[in-house]
């Protein structure tokens, strides 16, 4: 511990922290907005009882929430995007039904038309991936692509009454408390060293040696392992050095669509970027013909 103290800068943990967390402003400003928006819009007509999620929505305007949505755009997850695409409208809807009286040819056409029409032609364009992750044992996946659009409608209310602060306050209350720790152990997992796969030998490599390289001067070369010890490798026995990539970068789903992989984001799909390939030596084994093989 004292070697990673000691070697990893605390600008690289500032990154890290923000590059593994840039996701999560987008979610709270949503959901909170349409949380709060959802149980002044459903309160009784007697005097709501008051609550902290309708007094946060009340101080987030329509401006913060449309960063927020363009902020996600390009930060989530094309799998995530649909969920993306309801709760905007969902804010939407709510905002014309604080506007207007009930009734009004708007509250409808804002608050049910345009989430139907919008999840048709999500559902439309995104079939041929619902249906390759339901074939592709896929589940998850294909309920990330497919449950939005159909619940979109039903986000801008009404609900009964005894339901509104179950299905409001209570959740949003609890994601409070249990967000700081999950943010935390998300941070705990977010890889702050370049993974190598060292070829280890003189004079050709018999072993190598995979890890995060922690550090590297004149002498030896510092790396530490899966199992958390700490390697340390004479430079003048290191043949050969592959820079591997990380595994939070590698796909593990095949669904795609139209071209898109699920998994990338939309700064990822527009911007040329180098395709990791598979390489034996990031798999802890050394290449074909090598004297240690």
């Amino acid at each position: 511990m004292l070697i990673l103290v000691r070697h990893v800068s605390p600008l690289g943990l500032v990154a890290s922290l923000v590059i593994s967390l840039a996701w999560v402003p987008p979610v709270v400003i949503l959901t909170v907005r349409v949380l709060g928006d959802l149980l002044r819009a459903c309160a009784d007509d007697g005097p709501a009882r008051p609550s902290w999620l309708t007094r946060t929505a009340d101080r987030l305007p329509g401006w913060v929430a449309v960063a927020a949505g363009m902020w996600a755009a390009l930060s989530w997850e094309l799998r995530f995007l649909p969920t993306l695409g309801a709760l905007l409208l969902a804010v939407f809807g709510l905002a014309m039904r604080r506007r207007y009286p009930p009734g009004h040819p708007m509250v409808g056409q804002t608050g049910v038309l345009l989430p139907i029409v919008v999840g048709v032609a999500e559902l439309a364009w995104m079939g041929p991936a619902i249906l390759a992750g339901v074939h592709g044992g896929e589940p998850v996946t294909a309920l990330l692509l497919a449950v939005p659009p159909v619940i979109g409608p039903f986000l801008t209310g009404p609900l009964p009454p005894r339901l509104v602060r179950a299905a409001t306050h209570w959740p949003a209350t609890v994601a409070a408390f249990i967000a700081p720790i999950a943010i935390g152990a998300i941070f705990l997992r977010t890889p702050i060293l370049a993974t190598v796969a060292l070829e280890v030998g003189n004079p050709t490599p018999t072993q190598l040696t995979r890890g995060g390289l922690v550090d590297v001067d004149d002498h030896m070369t510092l790396l530490l392992g899966d199992d958390g010890d700490i390697d340390f490798i004479r430079n003048d026995l290191v043949q050969a050095t592959t820079l591997c990539p990380d595994a939070d970068t590698m796909p593990y789903s095949t669904v795609s669509v139209h071209g898109w992989q699920v998994e990338r984001t939309a700064l990822q799909w527009l911007l040329p970027t180098h395709q990791p390939t598979d390489d034996p030596r990031c798999e802890g084994r050394l290449p074909p013909g090598s004297p240690g093989q």
